[in-house]
């Protein structure tokens, strides 16, 4: 019996829905309907479009531009010049009239290379922008790297071989204070290419191989890579960093070299306890932030009014701010002040902000600020969860708030650069204002959260020699991080961790517990090794502080100048030691005359010392030389130490200059004669020669014959019974007209044996 016509009608609908029903499936698995894969994933697909341009979206125009140009996503806009990459978004199709040429050559050098030098290419068909995101791809010929935000090991490693990968994420945390976008490779000393991303502190993902580095840079705005290289790695660093500090320039250029040392964190009381104790050592101290609330008219201290002078105490400033409940501080976004825990993180861009800081810090006289802590923006559920797309899915969780808006900026690139607009805000042009994080613009950098362990030591052995050839000015870590050693181990530690002092143009040691009682010595010995060193290093003072001094590390040592070396020993071994002791002969001298002291002929760079934990016997001067340093008995008068060759060459006429504040006095030795002259070279006006007062004139004079060293006869000044007094004689010679000289009226003083000179 056939169907009826009601039936049939039932049929057709079923079977047209079932096509239908088809048809849909099949144009949603191809793409069509849901706008393809191309297509930007909503906040809770975790998923990447297909945005990593094909060589076939690529053209370039006449005046030498590359677009390129792919459905669904952001075409992008690539200019290349002299040491420069730059890459942007682009809405447009270029100038009007320009022809587009399509591309066959996809590996663009960066221009302004030296072709001799590591050559660097951008694969053209590797880049990708989309989800906020941009990534660039380059490769060059070298085969160890720098950089990578890697400041606390050996700055060079081999780049990874094979199929390998290495993955390092440049934001600033707790393990890793620092935002420097710096990568350097090299083949040797003499092949190096260095570069650097200006993305405004957006978070950027290195990635590399044996070929290629990837830059994953976690932002929508225009980026800019700067290449740069030079006759030599330090040439390359060098052109590299000048760049730098021409983006973010910092008002203060120079680090002054001083012998202060500070301690902190402490309560008025306690520092005024510590000022009243002769035996202290400090010379600054750092008030508690528990002490420090800030109001509108000017900082609270609590218990502030024990201490009468405040000219040595740096104030401290932390990313979060306590603010008097009674403050008159309107605290709200809009004026610049984002609440967190209670605490507010300062926005410096705001006028009401910059005037309470100037109220607070700047115009209170103090010695300089420190300011410490990481910013602590919120977390949790209100933070979006952040997608961004490489080759593999990269995903940044919902804690990190990348996107979370501060101020005229987003919370993470505020967090990086550590907020320029601070700097700008503290004038450190005209305030010595150190930095616990390292950031654009830092010129003193103090690193914390060390542990007093043998790599609490190594890493901050690595952070100043890492860090400053990247042009940061100051490098300082906490001294034996902050701990009262009790262990001999830990002791150990902290005696070579004080060694590094004479690299800091200051030390810092600080904790939250009260050191000043055992750095007085008062309840034990435990710094006692590293008062020693500190001594030592003010005795070095005038080195040191030369503009044109040099620090080299070496093998177990390093190399202060081209005349001083210094033994370290990081690993902590035991016995006898091979040092990389360029070629010479070097004396450690006995500090109280009475023996030859230590004596290292090197004749290849090398030679072994039995290892001992004194800084009169690791740290070495050398022969030849004329030494001027600063008195050990009173820091207002200089020593004179006039150091003759032991073998070959005995009896050579010995040369050198001494130059404080522009004020030169050379000095000379002529063996012959047994004559030594000063004379002064360049007339300046502004030095306090009392300040300089010459103590004490030593003359290494060995005994030929027995190859000793005559310690009775070798301290002139003092006025010791020796041949010494009748041999050799002391000129002063005036070369400027109506000069004054550093050692006027000090000749009749040591003719005579010392007098009053020490």
């Amino acid at each position: 019996m056939g169907l009826s016509t009601k039936q049939k009608v039932l049929v057709v609908a079923a079977v047209v829905f079932v096509v239908l029903v088809i048809i849909l499936i099949v144009l949603g698995a191809l793409g069509i309907l849901t706008g393809g894969k191309d297509d930007i994933p909503d906040s809770d697909t975790l998923s990447c479009p297909d945005c990593l341009f094909q060589q076939s979206d690529w053209s370039e125009g006449e005046d030498g531009e590359y677009r390129a140009t792919r459905k669904n996503c952001d075409s992008v806009l690539v200019t290349l010049t002299d040491n420069l990459l730059s890459i942007k978004k682009s809405t447009d199709v270029g100038p009007e009239g320009q022809v587009q040429n399509s591309l066959s050559d996809f590996s663009k050098k960066i221009p302004g290379a030296n072709q001799d030098s590591s050559l660097l290419t951008w694969k053209v068909d590797k880049t990708m922008r989309n989800n906020e995101t941009v990534k660039l791809v380059f490769s060059d010929t070298g085969t160890q790297y720098a950089g990578c935000g890697n400041f606390d090991g050996p700055l060079f490693t081999a780049k990874p071989s094979g199929d390998s990968k290495v993955s390092c994420m440049l934001w600033k945390s707790e393990e890793n204070p620092t935002y420097l976008p710096f990568y350097v490779s090299r083949n040797n000393e003499e092949n190096a290419v260095c570069m650097f991303a200006e993305a405004q502190g957006a978070p950027i993902e290195i990635t590399l191989t044996s070929t290629t580095t990837e830059w994953l840079i976690y932002s929508d705005e225009e980026v800019k890579v700067h290449s740069f290289n030079g006759g030599s790695v330090q040439d390359a660093l060098d052109n590299c960093v000048q760049k730098w500090k021409e983006i973010y320039p910092s008002t203060s250029s120079t680090v002054d070299w001083t012998d202060n040392f500070i301690v902190g964190s402490l309560t008025p009381s306690q520092i005024k306890t510590d000022q009243e104790n002769t035996e202290s050592p400090a010379t600054h101290y750092i008030l508690s932030p528990d002490s420090v609330t800030m109001t509108g008219s000017g900082l609270e201290i609590s218990g502030g009014s024990d201490i009468s002078d405040y000219s040595s105490v740096f104030l401290p400033m932390t990313a979060s701010q306590k603010l008097d409940e009674d403050s008159g501080i309107t605290a709200t976004k809009e004026n610049g002040y984002y609440p967190s825990n209670d605490e507010f993180i300062l926005d410096f861009e705001k006028d009401s902000v910059s005037t309470t800081v100037d109220t607070n810090f700047l115009q209170q006289g103090k010695a300089g600020i420190l300011m410490s802590g990481l910013l602590q923006f919120p977390k949790g559920a209100d933070c979006k969860k952040s997608v961004f797309c490489s080759d593999d899915l990269s995903e940044v969780d919902e804690t990190s708030c990348l996107s979370v808006e501060f101020g005229d900026g987003q919370v993470f690139q505020k967090h990086n650069l550590y907020d320029v607009s601070m700097k700008k805000a503290l004038k450190p042009g005209e305030n010595l204002v150190i930095e616990t994080v390292l950031s654009p613009g830092t010129v003193h950098f103090h690193r914390t959260g060390l542990e007093l362990t043998v790599a609490g030591l190594k890493t901050c052995y690595n952070n100043i020699f890492n860090i400053r050839r990247f042009g940061i000015g100051a490098v300082t870590c906490n001294m034996c991080a902050g701990v009262v050693p009790s262990t001999d181990s830990q002791k150990s530690i902290c005696f070579r961790w004080s060694q590094l002092s004479l690299l800091m143009p200051y030390v810092i040691i600080s904790s939250e517990e009260d050191l000043t009682g055992a750095l007085s010595g008062s309840q034990n010995d435990a710094f006692a090794k590293l008062k020693e060193n500190l001594s030592f290093k003010k005795q070095l003072h005038y080195l040191l502080a030369s503009p044109d001094m040099s620090i080299v590390a070496k093998s177990n040592g390093i190399l202060l100048g081209d005349n001083v070396f210094m033994v370290i020993n990081l690993e902590g071994s035991v016995g006898d030691i091979e040092v990389e002791l360029p070629s010479g002969q070097w004396l450690a001298p006995d500090p109280e005359q009475q023996t030859e002291g230590t004596y290292l002929k090197s004749d290849s760079n090398s030679a072994t010392i039995t290892y001992e934990e004194n800084i009169s016997k690791l740290a070495f001067f050398k022969l030849g030389k004329i030494h001027v340093i600063k008195s050990s008995e009173n820091e207002n008068h200089v020593e004179v130490h006039v150091m003759q060759l032991k073998d070959d060459n005995f009896g050579d006429n010995i040369a050198g200059s001494f130059t404080i504040n522009g004020h030169t006095t050379s000095i000379s030795f002529d063996h012959s004669d047994a004559k030594v002259t000063f004379s002064y070279q360049t007339a300046v006006t502004t030095i306090d020669k009392n300040q300089f007062l010459l103590t004490k004139l030593v003359i290494y004079y060995w005994n030929k014959d027995e190859g000793t060293l005559d310690a009775a006869a070798s301290n002139y000044a003092a006025g010791k019974d020796s041949e010494m007094k009748e041999k050799i004689n002391v000129v002063f010679a005036y070369d400027a007209a109506s000069a004054s000289t550093i050692f006027e009226d000090r000749e009749q003083k040591i003719l005579q044996g010392g007098g009053d000179g020490r």
